[in-house]
C-alpha cells in the first residue's frame, strides 16, 4: 500500500512534499505580513509575521534536535491556544518529530497513559501544569527533558521557553520528510476505556488544507479567528492548517469568552471563524451589540445540530452564513461540507470531500438505499484523506477501515442530490461542547470505587454543552456513596469535562444482551422517558 500511496503522493500533493515546505513557502511568499496574531486570556497581543514566526519555529527544533530529538520520536505538547503551541507542530514537523496535542483537562493518569503508550521523549508545557508531570514523571521512563512555555519562575529541571530560543540557531539543516511520515498522534475517545491513538501524517494536513481552504474559499487577503482548542482535530483541520495553506494571518485566541467573540472579530477585521453549537449557543445568550452585524465574518464553518431558530438568529445578527460539515478525528474534522456556493440544505452536512466518497451501509456493511439511514462510511486514501492507521493497535484498524472504506460508526443518511445527513452516533460517545466522551473510560473509572458494583454511563440533553454526562449507578450490598464523593473520585482521575453531570442510584440489575453487554438504548429510554435537566 505504501507504494501505491508514494505513487500517488505525485499527483496528489506534489512530489515529496511536506508541512515543512509548505511552510517555508508561505515564507517566501508573504514572508513580511503577519501569520500569527495571538490574543492570550488577558488580551495580551503578540504578532509574528510568516518569516518571525520561521525562524522561531527552526530555534525550538534546532533545541529538540540538540536534545536528541529525532525523525519519529513522540514529543508531548500539553499547552493551550497560545504561539506556543503553533510553533511547537512545525519544530516537529520541520525535523520529522510526531507530535501529540494533549488535552489541557487531562488528569495525572491520561498523560501518564499517553506518555508511556507513545513512550514519549520530551514534554511541552506551560508552568501552570508542571506539577502534574511532576508527579508522574518517575513513572514515565521515557521522558527525558521539559521544556516550559511560560512561568512566573525557573522550573529546577526543567528548560525555560525564552532561554531555548535565545540561544538556538534560526537556520535548520535539511531533514529528508516523506509525505506519508507521521507528523502527529491525536487521541481520540471512542467505545474503548482507553482511547486510542490516531496516526495523522504530514499528507493529511496538506489535503486537509487545501480541501478546506477552497471550500471555505480563504485567501491570503482572509483573516480567520480561532477560539476552539488547537489540541482537537477541528481547530486544526478546519482553522489552522487551511489558514496557512492560503497565506492568510489567523488570529488565535487563548480561550473562547462568548461576551469577547464580537469585539474580537471587529478589532482584528476577521472574514471568517469555525464554532460548535455550544460557543454559538453562548454567543447568542450575549447582549446584542449594535455592529454585530457590521463584521466582515460573512462566512462560519460550524458543526453539531442546533435549532432553525438559533441558526437564523446568528445569521442574522453577524450577518453570516454558517456552513455546516461533519467528520471525526479519523477523517481529518471534515469529510462532508456543505458547498459555499451551492445549494444550502438545512439539516444535511453537506457532500463529500474532493477525491472521497460516502456511503451508508446495514449492520452487515451492505449498502442502503437512498434516504434510508444506516452507518456511515467514508472512502479515501490512507494517510491522505484519512487517517493512516490507529497506533499499536492493528485490530482496531483492520475493523474500522477496510478495503478503502473507514466505518465511522455514526448514523447518517444520503439524499438523492448526494447531500449528506448525520443523524445520531452508533459509538458509545457522549458529546459535550465539542468534547468526545467515552462512556466506557467514565464507567472504567467508577467501576474502581469501592462501593460501586456497576455503573453504566449515558448522554442525556443539554440545552447549552449538547449532551451531559450521566452516571447510574449500582451499588455493591451494604454500600453506598453519595454524589459528591462519586464526583470528587472521578475528579481526580480524568479531566473535569469527563466528570458526570449527574447521577441515579438502583437497586436492580441493569438489562443486558445475552452475552452479557449493558442494554444502553433500554437505559437511555427509560432515563429520558422522565427526564427533566432543571430538577
Amino acid at each position: 500500500m505504501m507504494d501505491i500511496l508514494n505513487t500517488k503522493n505525485a499527483t496528489i500533493l506534489g512530489r515529496n512534499m511536506n508541512a515543512r515546505k509548505l511552510l517555508e513557502r508561505q515564507v517566501r511568499q508573504h514572508g513580511d505580513k503577519p501569520f500569527i496574531i495571538f490574543v492570550d486570556k488577558d488580551l495580551n497581543e503578540e504578532i509574528l509575521t510568516y518569516r518571525q514566526f520561521d525562524e522561531t519555529v527552526n530555534r525550538l527544533a534546532n533545541w529538540l534536535l540538540e536534545k536528541g530529538i529525532r525523525k519519529g520520536d513522540f514529543v508531548l505538547v500539553h499547552l493551550p491556544n497560545s504561539t506556543g503551541f503553533v510553533v511547537a507542530v512545525h519544530a516537529c514537523t520541520k525535523i520529522g518529530a510526531v507530535m501529540i496535542p494533549s488535552i489541557i483537562f487531562d488528569v495525572a493518569e491520561d498523560l501518564e497513559y499517553k506518555l508511556n503508550f507513545s513512550e514519549a521523549k520530551m514534554v511541552i508545557t506551560d508552568g501552570y501544569y508542571y506539577s502534574i508531570f511532576e508527579s508522574i514523571r518517575a513513572k514515565c521512563p521515557s521522558v527525558k527533558d521539559i521544556a516550559i512555555y511560560r512561568s512566573e519562575a525557573e522550573i529546577p529541571g526543567t528548560h525555560l521557553w525564552d532561554q531555548i530560543l535565545a540561544d538556538s540557531s534560526p537556520e535548520l539543516d535539511h531533514v529528508e520528510i516523506d509525505p506519508l511520515d507521521t507528523a502527529q498522534m491525536l487521541f481520540t475517545s471512542g467505545t474503548t476505556a482507553r482511547p486510542k491513538g490516531v496516526i495523522l501524517t504530514n499528507a493529511n494536513f496538506l489535503y486537509i488544507g487545501e480541501v478546506c481552504a477552497k471550500s471555505f474559499a480563504v485567501t491570503p487577503e482572509d483573516r480567520y479567528l480561532l477560539v476552539l482548542p488547537l489540541f482537537h482535530v477541528n481547530a486544526q483541520c478546519i482553522s489552522y492548517w487551511p489558514c496557512l495553506t492560503a497565506g492568510a494571518s489567523i488570529v488565535i485566541s487563548e480561550t473562547f469568552s462568548a461576551s469577547k467573540f464580537s469585539s474580537l472579530i471587529r478589532k482584528y477585521d476577521c472574514t471568517i471563524c469555525s464554532i460548535v453549537s455550544a460557543t454559538l449557543r453562548m454567543i447568542l445568550a450575549q447582549p446584542e451589540h449594535p455592529l454585530d452585524s457590521e463584521s466582515r465574518m460573512w462566512r462560519c464553518p460550524y458543526a453539531i445540530a442546533i435549532t432553525d431558530e438559533e441558526w437564523d438568529t446568528f445569521e442574522r445578527r453577524f450577518n453570516t452564513t454558517l456552513i455546516d460539515l461533519y467528520g471525526l478525528t479519523e477523517t481529518l474534522a471534515p469529510c462532508t461540507i456543505m458547498p459555499i456556493w451551492g445549494e444550502h440544505r438545512r439539516g444535511s452536512v453537506g457532500w463529500p470531500n474532493p477525491g472521497m466518497e460516502v456511503k451508508i451501509v446495514d449492520d452487515s456493511r451492505n449498502e442502503v438505499p437512498i434516504d434510508e439511514t444506516g452507518e456511515i462510511a467514508i472512502k479515501g486514501d490512507p494517510g491522505i484523506s484519512l487517517f493512516r492507521e490507529y497506533y499499536k493497535n492493528p485490530e482496531a484498524t483492520s475493523q474500522d477501515f477496510v478495503d478503502g472504506w473507514f466505518y465511522s460508526g455514526d448514523y447518517g443518511k444520503v439524499d438523492e442530490d448526494g447531500y449528506v445527513y448525520f443523524i445520531d452516533r452508533k459509538k458509545d460517545v457522549i458529546q459535550r461542547a465539542a468534547e468526545n466522551i467515552s462512556a466506557p473510560e467514565v464507567e472504567r473509572v467508577l467501576n474502581d470505587y469501592p462501593a460501586v458494583e456497576e455503573s453504566c454511563v449515558i448522554a442525556v440533553p443539554d440545552p447549552v454543552r449538547d449532551e451531559a454526562v450521566m452516571a447510574i449507578i449500582k451499588f455493591k450490598q451494604g454500600a453506598s456513596a453519595t454524589e459528591e464523593e462519586l464526583t470528587q473520585f472521578c475528579r481526580e482521575r480524568m479531566a473535569k469535562f469527563k466528570v458526570p453531570q449527574f447521577y441515579i442510584f438502583q437497586e436492580e440489575e441493569f438489562p443486558k444482551t445475552s452475552i452479557g453487554k449493558l442494554q444502553k438504548n433500554i437505559i437511555r429510554a427509560e432515563v429520558l422517558k422522565d427526564w427533566d435537566p432543571s430538577k
